[in-house]
């Protein structure tokens, strides 16, 4: 292997390692750290069975750190543009968990160690499963070959509109969110107001305390009728997330 080889798979290695540090379902916790640096490593190494791009070595040790840190935030901003939808699926979690009552009823999810509502971390595991069984990880492995047509390792893509592009995306988190979670908005809505005017109608009745039985039920019947509408929003979302990925090379 001559040195323009080694420097080629170095920052591939670079850029695939930034990738895994935010891609869904790979960058959890319960995936072994040698795993993920064995998978980084063999896509750093069939980028050179794919595209052969003849890199320059820097000429001093600053020029090699600047490419290697570039690299690594290329990896880190096409990982982020994967993440977003389950940014969204997080947030349209926490919003139906508020609507049903269940947002004191916090647990710890496992991939993500953090506290987590119930009806985000179901959501959170059927948006994982979608993105395996769909083959969105696929699409995005490929994305992660084609950017380094656009942007050879320690060059750029010569596209100054990344930014731009990352504040229109990271936009989309609310609305993403609120397509999955609306049809819980309007049913609380309406439970809401039929209490409110039974509590009119029946002053004696608490109304208010009778009321949560029958959002935590609505609300659990309609979180499954709904599945397939929200699997129809996140496969969207993950069809287009390779062209965000490489939209957002800088």
């Amino acid at each position: 292997m001559t040195a323009e080889q080694m420097l080629f798979w170095m920052l591939a290695f670079l850029r695939s390692t930034g990738l895994l540090l935010l891609m869904p379902v790979f960058s959890g916790r319960n995936i072994p750290l040698l795993l993920r640096v064995g998978l980084a490593g063999f896509l750093a190494y069939s980028v050179g069975g794919y595209v052969s791009i003849a890199v320059a070595l820097p000429t001093d040790i600053g020029g090699l750190l600047a490419a290697a840190m570039h690299e690594f935030l290329i990896g880190l901003l096409m990982g982020f543009g994967v993440r977003l939808t389950f940014y969204a699926i997080e947030m349209a979690g926490q919003i139906i968990s508020t609507e049903m009552g269940l947002v004191m009823s916090s647990q710890l999810d496992p991939l993500s160690q953090n506290q987590s509502s119930p009806a985000g971390t179901a959501l959170f595991y059927f948006g994982s499963l979608l993105f395996l069984i769909s083959g969105a990880h696929h699409t995005v492995f490929a994305a992660f070959i084609r950017s380094f047509e656009i942007a050879a390792p320690g060059g750029s893509s010569g596209v100054s509109s990344a930014g731009d592009v990352l504040v229109q995306a990271s936009g989309r988190i609310f609305l993403v969110a609120l397509q999955i979670a609306g049809p819980m908005l309007a049913l609380n809505f309406v439970v809401t107001l039929s209490f409110a005017i039974l509590s009119k109608a029946a002053p004696g009745i608490n109304a208010f305390a009778e009321s949560f039985a029958v959002r935590i039920f609505a609300g659990m019947t309609l979180f499954g009728l709904t599945l397939g509408l929200t699997a129809q929003v996140v496969l969207s979302q993950f069809g287009q997330a390779p062209e965000l990925m490489l939209r957002l090379i800088p």
